[in-house]
């Protein structure tokens, strides 16, 4: 009888519960009003939910006076009460903050709360729309920790890009790209990159984030995700149309002597003659070398210049629906020069696509198709600045080209026929390809599996017309061809576990990679007219064609893994490993491990941080380990052969003869990294703050050592692993919201950054010498045991001789002359020589950085951004000349204020005359401040109201924007634009090219430009 009342009891509370449950449904949108798929629903306190359907729908049972929690990723989570109604709408807001904080890093994302690393984030807010064809120019003064600096401004140049400074000296120095997870290496074409398809790029900076890509981090990772449809409401796709169109004009014109001020000059030095005494003396009764009354003068720049221009249209389709999301893209870029004959045309097309085929299985592909044309400059810049007289005409009277020194009758270009004759241009079609399929095994562990692969040929025409001055056989036509294949396998396992107070996400994985490269080469010259020109290469003399080809091969097999740890979202810790091999070592030195370790703490997450109204973020991190290098060229550790000739009884027949030296016993570039970091955020995170101090030492340098003379080798030196190299330094970045009101937003981005380097080993030789500028002045850079990376060398100057005295105390009667260069005899030998060299500066900055400020108010927003750098020195190649007219070569403005008799006596400018046929050795003279301070941008944006005039119905987003770019320079530097490298890695053949930073000779000439765009979406 008990067991029948407490049965009915039951089952009368549970008729009571349903009845007093309800049906309650309602839309979930976003603030736009776009339906949001995928949000979870649950009656807060108990285990019932639901999940809003693909139009944002959903439909729950709940009783009156409880409680629904709406939850999604990248948004508010938000919460309401359950009265009597029976439906409920909810419009949910973007987490900013949150969406921020996600940052992609080596195989995978993490938000920056459960990050250990110095990782540095760039959206793609900061890169879009500005009128440069590759993403590294846009890059300067965005990160901390990351130097780029603009080899020159030919369309489509590169740029130096140094991670925390060089770490190598004959390896290699620039960074790692990885494009949507591809591993594309470290001279990845950045030409090949639409840069308004990125959605973000994070660079990779301490070894915890580095040891992940092993052997291949030393020098940083840079990692560039291209946008996809995530995030965005499903339904109808995005359709948008962006287009800009640039006016471009040279920045920063090199200031050259004029036509009657250069006249002036060499009259006056060929009237300078050694006297009596052997101090010397003018003699103005000598005849003048160039009469100023019929002489002629040509502006040489100005013939070259041009107005540039740039001219880019993007086409965008993205969508999302319940089970994929696509982004699909096209663009046109085409860029005239500001030198005449130079430009780049570009068509590039984009598909990222992923499909979520089941609960468990989903897949995707990444895919970027370009094809390009460069016309190269045909012009030699630096040479018209310091070798093509402005005495010299352009045409001879009779309408030919002229093709001689005026004052020497040498032989030399013309400009104006480089430019109308010359054909140098550049066709290069590029394919990567990422494609992936992940499967859920069970709970909270998946695999992933990817195969992508890069396509890359390129074809280099060249022709040169017998027309030209200086050709006296004829032309020469020459192609070049290159085809590069990289295929790339990866496969991990992913295992995620959330505990109470612990998680513990596990990545581990194997991975390989194979790199193949096919060139061509094929020349002629003495072609008996220019008809086909390079397209029929054996209508050339038979004698003089050269035909080559080459092959290499790499392959690159690894096994990482990675393993990270939280508890309470207050400690975290993150053990990294990878463990390489590659087939550019022998035997035995194939393989090695790159281990690492990172700490956290948040201590915002601590009790006693809970009151704090002030401090919303505090996290202490530093990380410990150790990545390489394998920057050695493939089959370096074999013997190598090359062909020659000889003549064996009576004939000419081909032979082999052995070529490169074996690098035996050769094996990785260590870099050890030590970095402790400190982030802060105050005022509800108004106030951002993160710093770094880092210090990194490589050691078994990859280094060329001088061999002593081996019978039948080509080369003079072999790779050894000898030295170490250490750099160090600080990083500091600060974001602030200054105003935020209901119509007025000001924000504020800082970065200040700091490297000094020190070579600490070279196999106990004191220096190694560096570069060379090639002239007669000797060696101008070296490695030097103790001093920065690379450091600039030379004698002291000290201005000029004023009397005899000085010249007659210094050693130097029948030598030097009153008026004539001085310069520190170190030894006190009199004679001035290498052994005289002293230190004069590096290239390297105490600091560089930049300062970004948008402003918002309404519709209307300004963007205005500097970078700039401090404390660099620049070796000015071109002062060599400039200062002493030596050789028949134009000379700098900066003789106007020259040493002259009797008139401008206290001068420390050379007085014209014979120190032009003097050895005059590289020197202070040479050294300029680097520093500067540009206006990089400045952006002008209005999103047009679409309420007014009917727009609304034709377009979703209007906007329309006018951006200035290199607007203004503040800099001491005389030649032109202090953003110089003409020694590196891209410009030269030189083994020491990574290093080789600096040099200036006179560079094609960087841009400024307007730029007006208009973007829509439908």
């Amino acid at each position: 009888m008990n067991l029948k009342r407490m049965l009915l009891l039951l089952l009368f509370f549970g008729m009571v519960s349903l009845q007093a449950q309800q049906d309650l449904t309602g839309t979930i949108t976003d603030e736009s009003g776009q339906p949001l798929p995928g949000v979870n629903v649950l009656v807060k306190g108990t285990t019932v939910g639901t999940v809003a359907d693909f139009d944002g729908n959903y439909t729950i049972k709940a009783t009156e006076g409880a409680t629904l929690e709406f939850s999604y990723l990248g948004f508010v989570t938000k919460s309401i009460p359950v009265g009597n109604e029976t439906t409920i709408n909810m419009v949910l807001q973007e987490d900013v903050a949150l969406l921020e904080e996600v940052v992609v890093i080596g195989y995978g994302t993490s938000t920056k709360k459960d990050l250990v690393s110095s990782v540095s984030s760039i959206k793609s807010d900061v890169l879009e729309n500005q009128p440069v064809a590759r993403v590294d120019q846009a890059l300067q003064g965005r990160a901390t920790g990351v130097e780029v600096t603009s080899n020159n401004g030919t369309p489509g140049s590169g740029s130096t890009i140094r991670i925390r400074g060089n770490s190598s000296i004959n390896g290699n120095n620039d960074p790692l790209y990885v494009i949507d997870g591809f591993i594309a290496g470290t001279g990845f074409n950045l030409n090949t990159i639409n840069v308004n398809d990125i959605a973000s790029i994070e660079i990779l900076k301490d070894a915890t984030a580095l040891s992940i890509y092993g052997t291949r981090g030393a020098s940083g990772v840079i990692l560039i995700t291209t946008k996809n449809g995530k995030g965005m409401a499903p339904g109808k796709p995005v359709v948008a149309i962006n287009h800009y169109q640039s006016l471009q004009g040279t920045a920063n014109r090199i200031d050259i002597l004029g036509g009657q001020d250069f006249v002036n000059y060499k009259n006056e030095s060929y009237q300078f003659t050694p006297g009596p005494d052997g101090f010397g003396l003018t003699d103005s009764t000598l005849p003048l070398v160039l009469n100023p009354d019929t002489t002629t003068t040509t502006d040489w720049l100005d013939l070259v210049e041009q107005p540039g221009s740039i001219s880019n249209t993007d086409v965008s389709v993205t969508g999302n629906s319940e089970n994929a999301n696509y982004f699909i893209s096209g663009n046109y870029f085409n860029q005239k020069g500001v030198l005449r004959g130079s430009g780049l045309e570009r068509v590039n097309f984009r598909t990222n696509l992923d499909v979520r085929v089941s609960d468990r299985f989903k897949t995707g592909i990444r895919a970027n198709i370009t094809h390009y044309k460069i016309e190269n400059n045909k012009v030699d810049y630096g040479g018209i600045v310091s070798q093509v007289l402005p005495t010299r005409p352009v045409y001879l009277e009779d309408g030919s080209f002229s093709f001689e020194n005026p004052i020497s009758a040498g032989l030399e270009r013309n400009p104006e026929a480089d430019i109308q004759l010359r054909v140098d241009h550049d066709l290069v079609t590029q394919v990567i390809t990422n494609a992936y399929v992940e499967y859920e095994i069970a709970k909270n562990l998946s695999f992933k599996s990817t195969f992508g692969a890069q396509l890359n040929y390129v074809k280099e025409n060249n022709y040169l017309p017998g027309i030209l001055p200086e050709r006296v056989n004829g032309g020469f036509g020459r192609i070049n061809t290159n085809f590069t294949k990289s295929i790339l396998n990866e496969n991990t396992l992913n295992y995620n576990l959330d505990l109470d107070d612990h998680s513990i996400k596990v990545l581990g994985g194997f991975t390989w990679q194979k790199d193949n490269n096919e060139s061509t080469r094929s020349e002629a010259d003495q072609f008996p007219n220019d008809v086909v020109l390079f397209n029929n290469l054996a209508l050339g003399d038979a004698s003089t064609a050269v035909v080559g080809s080459g092959y290499s091969q790499r392959t690159l097999s690894s096994f990482l893994g990675r393993v990270n740890y939280g508890y309470k979202s207050k400690y975290l810790l993150t053990l990294v490993g990878r463990y390489d091999g590659s087939s550019v070592f022998e035997t035995g030195n194939k393989y090695a491990f790159f281990p690492s370790i990172g700490a956290a703490w948040n201590v915002d997450e601590e009790n006693f941080m809970a009151d704090s109204d002030v401090i919303d973020r505090f996290k202490i991190r530093g990380s410990y380990g150790i990545v390489g290098e394998q920057g050695v060229k493939a089959y370096n550790s074999l013997a190598t052969y090359n062909n020659t000739t000889t003549v064996f009884n009576g004939s000419l027949i081909n032979g082999v003869a052995v070529g490169d030296v074996p690098s035996s016993g050769l094996s990785w570039e260590t870099t050890k990294q030590l970095d402790l970091g400190i982030e802060l955020g105050f005022f509800n995170n108004r106030i951002t703050f993160e710093a770094d101090y880092y210090k990194k030492t490589t050691e078994d340098l990859l280094l060329a050592v001088a061999l002593s003379g081996q019978v039948g080798a080509n080369s003079t030196t072999q790779l050894q692993n000898l030295g170490s190299v250490r750099n160090s330094g600080f990083e500091f970045g600060l974001n602030t919201v200054n105003v935020e009101n209901e119509n007025f937003q000001w924000e504020s981005n800082l970065s200040i950054s700091s490297n000094k380097s020190e070579i600490l080993e070279l196999d106990g030789q004191e220096y190694i010498t560096l570069q060379s500028t090639g002239n007669q002045g000797g060696n101008s850079a070296r490695l030097i045991v103790g001093e920065s990376l690379p450091t600039f060398v030379g004698a002291k100057y000290l201005g000029t001789y004023k009397s005899a005295d000085e010249i007659i105390a210094d050693g130097r009667e029948g030598r030097s002359f009153i008026g004539g260069p001085r310069y520190e005899d170190v030894n006190g030998d009199s004679n001035i020589n290498d052994e005289d060299s002293v230190v004069l500066g590096s290239p390297i900055p105490d600091f560089y950085g930049g300062f970004r400020n948008t402003f918002t108010y309404k519709n209307l927003s300004l963007d205005v951004f500097f970078h700039g750098s401090y404390g660099a020195e620049i070796y000015n190649v071109r002062s060599q000349t400039a200062y002493f007219g030596r050789g028949e070569q134009n000379v700098d403005p900066i003789v106007l204020d020259r040493w002259i008799a009797g008139v401008n006596e206290t001068s420390d400018i050379p007085r014209a005359g014979p120190s032009n046929s003097l050895f005059n050795p590289n020197s202070s003279l040479n050294i300029e401040d680097g520093s500067y301070i540009r206006l990089k941008t400045m952006s002008l944006n209005y999103n047009v109201p679409l309420e007014s005039g009917g727009l609304s119905d034709v377009f979703s987003s209007l906007n329309v924007y006018v951006t200035g770019t290199n607007l203004l320079l503040f800099t001491d530097f005389t030649l032109g634009d202090p953003e110089v490298n003409n020694f590196s890695s891209e410009s030269t053949n030189n083994s020491f090219g990574s290093v080789s930073q600096g040099f200036a000779s006179g560079q094609y000439p960087y841009a400024k430009s307007i730029t007006l765009g208009i973007k829509v979406e439908f």
